[in-house]
């Protein structure tokens, strides 16, 4: 099985600052990942990097079997969707037409939205709940629903691997529930993966099967869940005590 993505010996870091070294990692289909770490660890420098949006200063990133420096960027947008942490919106424009800008790497130059574009992006809108506001500004949005616009767009762009950074940013709780099933069972439909950065280790726990860690010195660990949500590689990790809490069948994890 080809692997989705797979990184060889990569360095990362900004300036004399590194991230990781000689990161060896592979994410195949099926697979979710959360990348976890303290303030400044690079999470987000990482998934800009995967995206091919941030140069690493050493090895290779392979996207389904290709170097991903060759590949053009509208063949790296049709399989690989990023959702920022943050994004501005300098231009007036619509929920809709926001959202429509996600088909942009399946559709030819120049070419006008077609009635099959307007349908992925009226599913999309429908399953994050904004239907009603397909034809409002993006700057009387709140924040939420901002987010959950975003989510749609990255939807209607439908990557086989979706980088999320803090995807459940402005949202409150069921909402957060809510669009992280979402993504969840359309990565799944599509045989797809996905990488969440995020600082709630619990909600990484809920719906992530592998967890890399950034220690923000340059040392990096990777493992399923089983094996790296532990009080004692927790604690190293955010240089605080941690400890487990069950609650029925579920760990919960929190600061001592």
């Amino acid at each position: 099985m080809t692997a989705l993505l797979a990184l060889r010996g990569v360095d990362l870091g900004v300036g004399e600052r590194r991230f990781c070294r000689q990161l060896d990692w592979t994410i195949q289909p099926k697979e979710r990942w959360a990348v976890l770490g303290p303030n400044g660890a690079g999470k987000s420098t990482l998934l800009r990097a995967l995206a091919g949006l941030h140069p690493v200063n050493g090895g290779e990133i392979w996207l389904e079997g290709s170097p991903l420096g060759r590949l053009s960027r509208r063949a790296v947008a049709r399989r690989v969707g990023i959702l920022f942490q943050e994004q501005e919106y300098p231009f007036p424009a619509t929920v809709l037409e926001c959202v429509l800008a996600g088909r942009t790497p399946h559709v030819a130059f120049w070419a006008p939205d077609t009635a099959e574009d307007h349908q992925w992006a009226w599913d999309a809108l429908r399953e994050t709940g904004l239907e009603a506001l397909a034809h409002r500004q993006v700057d009387t949005l709140s924040g939420g629903e901002r987010r959950r616009m975003e989510a749609a767009t990255l939807l209607v762009q439908s990557p086989r691997l979706m980088l999320l950074d803090e995807p459940t940013n402005h949202l409150d709780l069921g909402h957060r529930i809510g669009l992280l099933r979402l993504l969840v069972r359309k990565t799944e439909e599509q045989d797809g993966a996905m990488i969440l950065v995020l600082h709630d280790i619990n909600l990484a726990s809920r719906f992530c099967d592998h967890f890399l860690f950034l220690f923000g010195s340059g040392e990096s660990l990777l493992g399923e869940q089983e094996q790296m949500l532990q009080p004692a590689l927790l604690s190293r990790l955010y240089r605080h005590p941690m400890r487990a809490v069950r609650d029925g069948e579920r760990l919960y994890w929190i600061p001592t």
